[in-house]
């Protein structure tokens, strides 16, 4: 199978269109279209209705993930080859939420040196996480919520949810706040898009408390924002901005805080799976080193 071919049908497929898909590969549409063709001759299936729109089949359907399933592995092969054969260093992409890419997966990176392996980072939600590995954008992700079954993973470690308060007179000397207390305040929290709501939810409905989500944000730093103008308590696990005083948050009958658990995943198949636990377990111990200090 022409790897070429299979890229073309992928263009297509994703842009929705033969003239599309020809404006960004800069080839002529009548070209693509034979490309196209040939494709699916020597497959003995059809891909895509005639026409200028092209609309997909049940086959193309099919045959997209296998698609892009193909692609990522040669180009996961012509990786090793490369640095196998002139010793390259491996240039990989890790992924996270925009809280851990600031807080985590960014001052990793800095403080890896040049020999670090990370070299570009994707941002995205928290629950589209583990989509970046089986979509192959990522060789490495970092998550809060446990890994599908099939990924190879380390505990990065634990982030405290914080309940963030103005610093004033009655918080300023505190170190912690009990979830009876924190559920008495209106609060700000990002929607449920993100662990820290679902954790946070769950909490209170095993706590049998009842809370006033006064404001539902998809910003951490709008709930902040509206915590500094004494609007409402602010719950993240973000550090805290505009001068912001966390507390952590007592669970009811626990010796223990609310927190949540960061993973760091990765493809056992992946070609350089090796490089990946070793990065991740550096990961892990730079996170902690931080908190300890």
């Amino acid at each position: 199978m022409d790897l070429r071919l299979v890229g073309y049908f992928l263009s297509v497929f994703e842009k929705g269109s033969i003239s599309a898909a020809a404006r960004e590969l800069h080839i002529g549409q009548p070209s693509l279209s034979r490309q196209i063709r040939k494709l699916e001759r020597d497959l003995g299936v059809t891909f895509f209705t005639s026409g200028a729109k092209a609309s997909a089949t049940s086959a193309a359907t099919a045959f997209a993930p296998i698609a892009r399933d193909l692609l990522a592995r040669a180009e996961q092969a012509e990786a090793k080859m490369r640095t196998t054969d002139h010793s390259e260093m491996l240039r990989l992409t890790i992924a996270g939420p925009p809280t851990t890419v600031a807080d985590v997966i960014a001052p990793f990176i800095a403080s890896s040196g040049s020999e670090g392996l990370l070299s570009n980072i994707r941002e995205v939600l928290p629950n589209a996480v583990y989509r970046e590995l089986a979509e192959y954008r990522a060789d490495l992700v970092v998550g809060s919520s446990p890994p599908p079954s099939h990924l190879e993973y380390v505990v990065v470690g634990y982030s405290p949810i914080w309940a963030q308060l103005p610093e004033d007179k009655k918080n300023i000397n505190r170190k912690e706040i009990s979830l009876a207390e924190v559920a008495k305040y209106p609060i700000a929290i990002v929607d449920d898009n993100h662990n820290v709501r679902r954790i946070f939810d769950q909490a209170i409905s095993e706590a049998g408390l009842s809370v006033d989500i006064a404001f539902e944000t998809q910003s951490t730093q709008a709930s902040q924002a509206l915590a500094a103008a004494n609007r409402a308590v602010c719950i993240s696990s973000d550090d805290p901005r505009f001068n912001l005083h966390p507390l952590l948050i007592k669970k009811p009958g626990r010796d223990n805080v609310l927190s949540i658990t960061l993973y760091c995943a990765w493809d056992p198949g992946h070609f350089a799976s090796e490089q990946l636990k070793s990065t991740a377990n550096l990961l892990s111990n730079f996170y902690n080193t931080q908190r300890a200090n």
